[in-house]
């Protein structure tokens, strides 16, 4: 017995047709929908379903699972045919195809990504539409791992075009008022017809939504199939992963590091690699790990929470005597052999965050760095993130770790220090960050935080001197008062340390401040905002400038640092430190036409994915343990 799944019109019909002419097996369906589940389904050998595994009854997620997957392209176009042919046949074909593009608020049964990425790691057998097709017999003699398969009889093997002439067994709707749908049901039962259906902006648009499970699935963005990526090794291997970053009450820049690499790491696994998380001192499985948040403070995250409330709540001058008072964590690793758990590797976030390892040992370090800004501007930070940052240089010297840098101007600042290290960038979870649709949601928002009705700038950043928004405000009052009236500034973000922001009377009312904005609704404000600011003095990567990217806004950024490897020729620059230059960037960027360079912006994040960052650092990891001048004794 085996539940057969896949995401609508993916091939799963054709290969019950199959199973039934030639090896003589019936099925049932379990669908959730207006007729419900097919009688006695649970006495059958083989159930369809396209349903999630939390949408079906144990019986089914027990069973053995076979799940089809098909170009994800194809699949969408055949469902928008399906609903306007037979589903609902009053129904537009391209606002179909739009609706099972977007997929909003988990509807067409969680969209494409969402059901490949949580059906296929559950799959005993995993059949590719395409290989269905050019061979049936041969796909399904795969069966045999799972369940008793009778002989094959060839000469009852079905065509996709008898299927459709005919009334078969599934698919014809036999079972209703009409017995003709096959020829609807079964409409090419060919790969690549996309191409022939879908504008180029809808492909585009897929792609910056689905692309990197559509990668990870053997489908290239031309649309053929390559091999299944997996970074292999020799033996399978442990990895710690540093995340007590986790547990603060506010995730910084590094938190969200750590988080999105950890996403990655569940959503693409290697079979190679066994990871666990050491969250202040303790470790959690992944999946654990993941759920971890400030609302379940264990250890020191009390202390975090208290640090967090304390940077919000007292003046500037009385936090910072605090945190000149604190207890910085140090990092340190027991000899192997005494410590409570031994990992092959380990992969932290250092300097800035000097972990908690006292609990651990590992054979080999692998040090990820954002920036060197509290060695080349310590004006920037405060004097207890020095002490800790000197602190963490100090055990990456003597462990002779490993060292990744998010960009070549990090790699760059590490050079002028005598650090050899390699370039893996971070990436923007385009499944999150894209042109949000839901207007219930872009009103909710735009309420929430009493932004204007029309187009208006943005600018996400802590307010703290190395994001410089003092010369990005100054620039700003400088421009006409009518295009400030047209183009209002919003200012988004918690305060940081030194957070005094001067705005001048003649701009007062232009400038609206927002304060903290929650995560989940920032790609609403990445697509409400006319463009994107940010001028900061430094960035050692700069995830809030690929998120607006991916939303499709037009973006302002700074000439310096990692800011112009993100932007590349999509982007308007400006010197950070002239207000004539940043004033003249701002002119340029509300000239922008917005829904003109939408896709230009988004097509320049293609290149950074979090499931690239999380593969190649695994390929550093593994070639460091190649390196025998790295070995521990």
């Amino acid at each position: 017995m085996l539940t057969l799944v896949s995401f609508p019109r993916s091939g799963n019909t054709f290969l019950r047709n199959v199973l039934f002419e030639v090896y003589g097996i019936s099925s049932k369906t379990y669908l959730q929908d207006g007729h419900g589940p097919d009688e006695a389904w649970q006495e059958a050998l083989v159930v369809k379903t396209h349903h999630l595994p939390d949408e079906l009854p144990t019986e089914l997620t027990s069973r053995p699972i076979v799940y089809l997957v098909r170009d994800g392209r194809d699949a969408v176009v055949s469902f928008a045919h399906h609903r306007k042919d037979v589903v609902a046949p009053e129904s537009d074909f391209r606002q179909n195809l739009k609706e099972s593009i977007y997929s909003a608020e988990g509807s067409h049964f969680g969209g494409w990504s969402k059901h490949v990425e949580t059906w296929l790691p559950k799959a005993a057998v995993m059949i590719r539409f395409e290989e269905l097709i050019q061979d049936p017999i041969g796909q399904c003699e795969r069966l045999r791992s799972v369940m008793d398969l009778p002989a094959p009889n060839r000469d009852k093997l079905p065509t996709f075009q008898s299927l459709k002439e005919g009334i078969p067994e599934y698919g014809s709707g036999k079972y209703t008022h009409d017995g003709a749908l096959a020829q609807h049901w079964f409409r090419k039962g060919r790969s690549g017809g996309w191409k022939e259906e879908m504008t180029q902006a809808q492909a585009d648009l897929f792609w910056h939504l689905h692309g990197e499970t559509m990668e990870h699935g053997g489908y290239s963005y031309e649309g053929g199939i390559f091999d299944w990526n997996q970074y292999s090794s020799e033996s399978k291997r442990s990895l710690l992963i540093e995340g007590t970053k986790l547990a603060e009450l506010f995730v910084d820049g590094i938190g969200r590091y750590v988080r999105e690499l950890l996403h990655a790491a569940k959503r693409f696994p290697s079979a190679n690699w066994e990871v666990e998380v050491a969250i202040s001192g303790d470790s959690y499985a992944l999946d654990e790990a993941l759920k971890f948040t400030a609302d379940e403070p264990r250890r020191d995250s009390w202390f975090q929470l208290a640090k967090g409330l304390a940077r919000t709540i007292l003046p500037s001058p009385g936090y910072q005597w605090l945190a000149r008072n604190m207890p910085r964590s140090k990092v340190s690793v027991r000899a192997t052999g005494k410590s409570k758990k031994t990992f092959d590797h380990a992969l932290l976030t250092l300097p800035q965050h000097a972990a908690f390892l006292s609990s651990f040992s590992f054979h080999g370090a692998t040090a990820v760095i954002h920036d060197a800004t509290d060695q080349t501007h310590p004006e920037w930070h405060e004097e207890n993130n020095i002490l800790r940052s000197t602190e963490g240089w100090r055990w990456i010297e003597t462990q002779r770790c490993k060292v990744i840098a998010v960009s070549k101007s990090t790699q760059h600042d590490l050079d002028q220090r005598g650090v050899r290290s390699e370039v893996v960038y971070e990436g923007v979870d385009r499944r999150r960050f894209f042109p949000i649709q839901n207007e219930h949601l872009k009103s909710l928002v735009r309420e929430r935080y009493q932004l204007p009705k029309g187009p208006f700038l943005l600018s996400v950043a802590t307010i703290e001197p190395r994001k410089n928004l003092q010369r990005l405000i100054d620039a700003y009052a400088n421009l006409p008062d009518e295009t400030r009236s047209a183009f209002p500034l919003v200012l988004t973000g918690r305060k940081g340390w030194k957070d005094r922001l001067d705005i001048p009377t003649s701009c007062r009312d232009q400038v609206i401040l927002t304060g903290f904005v929650r995560e989940d609704h920032l790609p609403a404000l990445y697509t409400m905002a006319h463009g994107f600011c940010y001028v900061s003095l430094y960035e050692g990567f700069g995830l809030p400038v690929l998120e607006a990217m991916a939303c499709g806004c037009p973006v302002l950024v700074s000439n310096t640092s990692s800011l112009p490897e993100l932007v590349g020729e999509v982007g308007i620059q400006c010197d950070p430190t002239s207000l004539d230059s940043i004033q003249i960037g701002l002119e340029e960027l509300i000239k922008v036409d917005r829904l003109q360079e939408e896709m230009s912006m988004m097509k320049q994040t293609w290149q950074f994915t979090w499931r690239e960052s999380w593969l190649q650092n695994l390929q550093v990891i593994a070639d460091q343990s190649r390196d025998t001048s790295l070995q521990r004794p």
